[in-house]
């Protein structure tokens, strides 16, 4: 017939079943962040709770010494298994434990191992009061170090709480009940391994009455609900308070089998589910969606669909990035992109009008107020010359000059559109030469005008035509200066710049002329007369190169800083 303490000492091994079985699961998943410790803890609970079922037993097995090395030895990878499961959870990586640390660590448990071992020879660990066959180890008689042993143990499994209870503060979803688990299941494991030290000052129970492995298999059953049930392992491996709860894009996390480990809160609110979406299948959170589903089989490159929220139709850029290399898991990232689509059909159609603009700009503009100017010039030639009116005849000649520069201002236009119109890829040319041949219609135009150019013979990156910059700084010197008047070109070489110089000894630019390089626009109070340096400030911009216009006081300078490019190279 069973005795009472053998009937406990096979509860107690049966508790032991299922933990093992859990632990077989886990080492199967040792690559994931915690799994490792988590081993450890239930291998320690295990083999702690075997090691209690034959102290039980009614006759002797082992010798209490021998059983309480192998105890203890247990209890240590529960010890260490704890803290490195907690550790590699929160932090979502493996832990790197210097060997100095650890050294320092390992002191105590291997002096408890070897002074428990040999405890005969001194008695340290268990007194000698102990009994040979105690019906239980609250019989046990205590020694020195086995005290130093329970406090080294009690203080590293509290340690790691605090980590898990500040981490709850801020969990959502998911992520919180696997941590509510995690700390009810600490709650119930860790005072069951020390019930048996209180329950010896209570005579009304049995000595041989130990529950440390009912309270054990309690925690390892709640640890197998958030490892089953919530997919404790399967989590995204990164920090999910700041990353994936609190970010406005929704995040979908689905395991190598296809079904949802978890969601964060705007992925809910985008589709609509539940709060509790683990272990959907992910056809089943998608069934409105096959292309996602589609999408995450292949899981490539990025895609785009539509879906209608809250009564808009919404656009979004899926991404989806495996969480191992080569494995299935993976995590879906939705970014709404429809301000981003609606501002480029804005900017699209934007561009449709401006490019619309400067056609009316260059026919209207370029092609007929041209035309009339031109017609307007003849009949004003005419009067001109059938009038003997002094008065009528200044008048006429007036009107002649306003229409001349209307007329220059018009094929101004048609440079500045060449501007817009060129490739913004640069070209590489000989500076002497670009000068040379920009300056060419000028030289002999006057012999009021001096032009001297001292140019290097270097090479620069500008757009095409740049030429008409260099014009029309030297056009804008000869026709807003009196003569006679002296133009000097040179050059400025850096390692990476060149620096061309225009510079005329006239009477200066005005303030207002030159505004537009700080202000970026024209206004009705502040404008240019002409259209030249506008040409002449596009073109150095679109070569990607700076300018600079000032009155020295006697003269005006020009300074275009254009980017040098290798003189090995041709034009």
């Amino acid at each position: 017939m069973t005795s009472p303490a053998q009937s406990m000492s096979f509860f107690m091994l049966i508790c032991a079943v299922p933990i093992v079985g859990l632990a077989v699961y886990t080492v199967r998943r040792r690559d994931r962040p915690g799994a490792n410790g988590l081993v450890l803890c239930l291998v320690g609970m295990a083999g702690w709770s075997v090691m209690l079922a034959l102290i039980t037993w009614p006759t002797q097995l082992l010798p209490v010494w021998i059983n309480t090395t192998v105890r203890h030895f247990f209890q240590l990878l529960v010890v260490f298994g704890w803290p490195l499961f907690v550790r590699e959870y929160i932090e979502r990586d493996r832990v790197d434990l210097s060997w100095i640390a650890g050294a320092v660590l390992a002191v105590i448990p291997a002096l408890t191992i070897v002074l428990t071992a040999t405890n005969p020879l001194h008695h340290l660990v268990l007194a000698p009061e102990t009994p040979a066959n105690p019906a239980g180890i609250s019989e046990l008689a205590l020694g020195p170090w086995y005290i130093v042993h329970i406090g080294f143990a009690v203080a590293l499994v509290i340690l790691p709480v605090g980590l898990l209870l500040r981490e709850l503060q801020t969990a959502h979803g998911a992520h919180r009940k696997h941590l509510l688990l995690v700390l009810t299941g600490w709650a119930i494991g860790f005072p069951g391994a020390l019930q048996t030290h209180l329950f010896r000052t209570i005579d009304a129970i049995p000595l041989y009455v130990d529950l440390t492995p009912l309270a054990f298999l309690v925690t390892a059953g709640l640890w197998g609900v958030s490892l089953f049930r919530y997919q404790l392992f399967m989590m995204v491996p990164v920090s999910r308070r700041t990353v994936v709860e609190t970010i406005p894009d929704p995040v979908v996390a689905v395991d190598e089998n296809g079904l949802v480990i978890d969601v964060n809160p705007a992925g809910k609110r985008l589709f609509g589910t539940p709060d509790d979406v683990a272990g959907f299948p992910i056809e089943e959170l998608f069934a409105d969606y096959p292309s996602l589903v589609e999408y995450y089989r292949r899981g490539s490159s990025d895609v785009a669909f539509e879906l209608t929220h809250d009564g808009q139709c919404r656009q979004f850029s899926v991404t989806c990035e495996r969480i191992r290399d080569g494995g299935s898991e993976a995590v879906l990232v939705l970014r709404d992109i429809t301000p981003v689509k609606q501002r480029e059909e804005t900017l699209r159609q934007r561009e449709q009008e401006l490019r619309m603009l400067n056609q009316v700009f260059s026919r209207v503009f370029r092609h007929n107020i041209r035309n009339e100017l031109l017609v307007a010039r003849g009949h004003m030639d005419r009067v001109g010359h059938r009038t003997d009116d002094e008065t009528v005849e200044e008048s006429v000649q007036t009107a002649i000059g306003a229409t001349e520069r209307l007329l220059g201002h018009a094929e101004k236009t048609r440079e500045i559109q060449q501007i817009v119109d060129s490739d913004p890829d640069s070209t590489v040319v000989s500076l002497e030469r670009l000068v040379t041949t920009a300056i060419d219609p000028y030289r002999n135009d006057t012999t009021d005008v001096t032009i001297e150019v001292a140019v290097d013979d270097v090479h620069v990156d500008v757009i095409e035509r740049f030429e008409a910059a260099v014009a029309n700084a030297v056009e804008n010197a000869i026709e807003h200066n009196p003569t006679p008047l002296h133009v000097g070109i040179t050059s400025q070489v850096a390692p990476d710049t060149v620096t061309l110089c225009i510079e005329d000894d006239g009477e200066g630019i005005p303030d207002n002329e030159i505004a537009f390089l700080t202000e970026g626009e024209e206004t009705v109070l502040n404008h240019g007369s002409g259209v030249g340096l506008w040409v002449l400030n596009w073109s150095v911009q679109r070569s990607d190169g700076t300018l600079s216009i000032v009155d020295t006081g006697c003269g005006t300078r020009v300074e275009m800083t254009l980017q040098r490019s290798n003189d090995a190279l041709g034009e």
